[in-house]
């Protein structure tokens, strides 16, 4: 095996890709494995179990659901062409140093965008694209004929990474800090991140809690608290595709000479709680999903916060999801009024996308809370995650304090948050 590609929860199956380059699909079920591609290259994988790669004529294909579909059109290769997944199941081939970013859809490419030289990074959505170089940042959105956004910044880029959400984007530099800046409006910086020095790779955890960024000049990582914006430590790692990862918010997986380790998270310190001997040779995969008979009943309300506080295994299933950006500060309120904007919720996340925030609500009800998303209500609002209703403020207040994550307490109508 070469490399891990992803998971199709639907049918599930991990897609792969063999020594030989060949995209074999691993039945979770069965266990049996299969050849699906053999004459596909520059092969990626998505979150979501989509495999994409480049024909042997130079089209761009898409392989999901056990499905192939061969786009028209040709990829401008060349060295370090990369493909992503954009949404509206369009495909986006970037070849740095042509500085041309293609969007294929299955009749075609239908804009050609011209970029940097340099580092690409993509939302968990695809919705957006952003490369990194020495100038700064280029946004682009791969889903219109605009013209990309070019924000300068000193301090010599080197590497850039969305938040799960796409609200905030992160930035090593050369001088050996971590810009936080704001993805919307004047893309203001929100605060600066202090490392020991430069960092060529960033790796953001799926909850939002966690940054891994890799040291330029050491093989080792360092974990950042992007709740607190905080260096939490630096540990002796090497940095591969597949490790080091956060996986569940608070597990931070890692290899450690032949074997691989598993750090709790939840203290102020990393703490090693599990150790996999002779496993530093296998390829490694979060995958939401655990082995028939290993399931654990979902929780109560009341016994949620201990299953919170267990350590997590390497092979359970991510939990509740930590903000990628810290919640407001809470602010005072008057008595909950008669109706339904008198019910109390806890707000736990407020953001513009739909899609991540129904996300974190299944993380929450995944673990007993009853959670939720409220509409905005208006254009251009907010989604707001929230938990409840509660009769009252003091047991809203009991549950916020047991979720381990930033919250404040709120009501339907308060749409002011």
């Amino acid at each position: 095996m070469a490399q891990a590609l992803g998971t199709d929860l639907d049918d599930r199956i991990v897609y792969a890709l063999t020594a030989e380059g060949e995209v074999i699909g691993i039945d979770l079920i069965s266990r049996q494995s299969r050849p699906y591609l053999s004459r596909t290259t520059m092969v990626s994988g998505s979150p979501d179990g989509t495999v994409l790669g480049i024909d042997s004529a130079g089209r761009p294909q898409r392989f999901i659901s056990r499905n192939l579909t061969t786009f028209r059109g040709t990829v401008a290769t060349g060295p370090g062409t990369r493909l992503v997944g954009v949404r509206g199941k369009q495909i986006a081939a970037y070849t740095p140093d042509r500085g041309v970013l293609q969007v294929f859809e299955e009749d075609g490419e239908v804009r050609q965008l011209a970029v940097p030289d340099g580092h690409l990074a993509s939302s968990w959505f695809g919705d957006l694209l952003m490369v990194t170089s020495a100038e700064g940042i280029t946004l682009i959105d791969p889903t219109r004929d605009a013209t990309p956004t070019r924000v300068g910044l000193t301090g010599m880029p080197l590497a850039g990474e969305f938040s799960p959400s796409a609200h905030r984007i992160y930035v090593a530099r050369a001088r050996g800090d971590i810009l936080v800046l704001d993805r919307f409006g004047s893309h203001a910086e929100l605060g600066r991140i202090s490392i020991p020095g430069p960092a060529s790779a960033l790796r953001p955890d799926r909850s939002g809690r966690w940054l891994l960024a890799r040291p330029e000049q050491a093989d080792s990582v360092w974990l950042i608290d992007l709740v607190r914006q905080e260096l939490v430590a630096t540990l002796a790692a090497p940095w591969d595709d597949d490790l080091p990862l956060v996986t569940g918010g608070r597990t931070l997986v890692m290899r450690d000479g032949n074997d691989v380790v598993g750090f709790d998270l939840s203290g102020p310190t990393p703490l090693e709680f599990t150790r996999l001997a002779g496993g530093a040779g296998d390829i490694f995969l979060a995958v939401p999903w655990v082995p028939e008979g290993r399931h654990q009943p979902i929780p109560t309300l009341s016994e949620a916060p201990q299953v919170q506080a267990a350590a997590p295994g390497l092979d359970e299933e991510p939990r509740l999801s930590t903000s990628d950006e810290p919640g407001p500060d809470p602010v005072p309120e008057a008595p909950p009024a008669a109706g339904i904007g008198g019910e109390v919720y806890i707000q736990v996340n407020s953001s513009q996308n739909l899609g991540w925030s129904q996300a974190l609500a299944d993380d929450l009800r995944a673990i007993g809370y009853r959670a939720s998303v409220l509409d905005p209500g208006e254009p251009g609002g907010s989604y707001r995650v929230v938990v409840g209703p509660y009769p009252s403020r003091d047991e809203a207040e009991a549950d916020g304090n047991r979720l381990g994550r930033p919250y404040f307490v709120t009501t339907r109508g308060n749409r002011d948050n």
